[in-house]
């Protein structure tokens, strides 16, 4: 009782102040409790570019690679692009590109001799021709380039090819953006920068179709591939790719990202015209 009657003896006016500096006490407790850190950083460095396409949902968010290839750091002036399988000899399970999973593809990397599975030699100065040939020296694929950024390129597989039996185009999926989009077997593909600002980290996707039968059903993307670079830039390329083979040929997605980093290097001696517009 004598509590009670030592409350109503309080003014208002301090009642009413210690109510409010409570609730400012509780709202700035809440604020730190329920934001995120990462939502304070720049949501323009983790935003698709493509918002067309990363508006899609995707199918599952986990993402289970078969394959782990290198793609050789390249640039202007390389005569050839070497892929390497380092798959069997990684002895690390992948947990994501990681600093600890590129420090293991380092180490697979000087420990082990490895012959290319795929090179991409240059047969014209400008690099806007290329002959693919495997492991064994056997010509398996023809890339033609365009001369700029914003062209087709065009991958050609021999009749009765193991890796793809139709040729394959990629193109900007609206020009001026970096997303590169080509077709397999009747499904779409998009290569995809995982930022707006640079390309050194890229995800491959497979874009699903699921309806009612009338072509209007839901569309959805599952990851089936992603690519770190080893360097900062625009004209030094290559670095480490993770391909889920069960849902795309590893060689078709190791081409594919070679003519995508191709169209970046060409996006770079775009903007710079001294650096020349063949960008190879």
């Amino acid at each position: 009782m004598s509590t009670a009657i030592a409350l109503q003896n309080i003014p208002q006016s301090h009642s009413q102040e210690q109510n409010v500096m409570r609730r400012r006490s509780a709202i700035k407790t809440d604020s730190k409790i329920t934001t995120p850190p990462q939502l304070e950083e720049d949501p323009w460095l983790s935003t698709p570019q493509d918002t067309h396409s990363s508006d899609l949902s995707l199918e599952s968010p986990s993402f289970a690679p078969t394959n782990t290839y290198w793609i050789t750091p390249h640039g202007m002036l390389s005569k050839s692009i070497q892929i390497l399988d380092l798959t069997r000899d990684l002895s690390v399970p992948y947990t994501g590109l990681t600093p600890a999973y590129k420090e293991a593809v380092k180490k697979t990397l000087k420990d082990h001799s490895f012959t290319p599975t795929l090179t991409a030699h240059r047969k014209t100065w400008l690099g806007l021709q290329y002959s693919i040939t495997d492991g064994e020296g056997k010509e398996i694929a023809e890339w033609k380039h365009p001369y700029f950024s914003t062209g087709s390129a065009v991958l050609t597989f021999p009749e009765g090819s193991k890796h793809c039996e139709h040729s394959v185009e990629l193109r900007n999926k609206k020009w001026g953006l970096r997303t590169e989009a080509f077709v397999v077997n009747s499904v779409q593909f998009e290569w995809e920068a995982d930022s707006y600002w640079h390309s050194t980290n890229m995800t491959l996707y497979k874009v699903l179709s699921m309806g009612d039968g009338d072509g209007k059903g839901k569309a959805e993307r599952k990851i089936v591939g992603k690519y770190a670079q080893k360097c900062m830039g625009s004209f030094v390329t290559g670095g480490i790719l993770v391909v889920d083979a069960e849902s795309i040929n590893g060689a078709v997605a190791g081409l594919t990202l070679c003519v995508v980093l191709k169209k970046k290097r060409q996006r770079g001696a775009e903007r710079n015209p001294g650096c020349g517009v063949g960008g190879n």
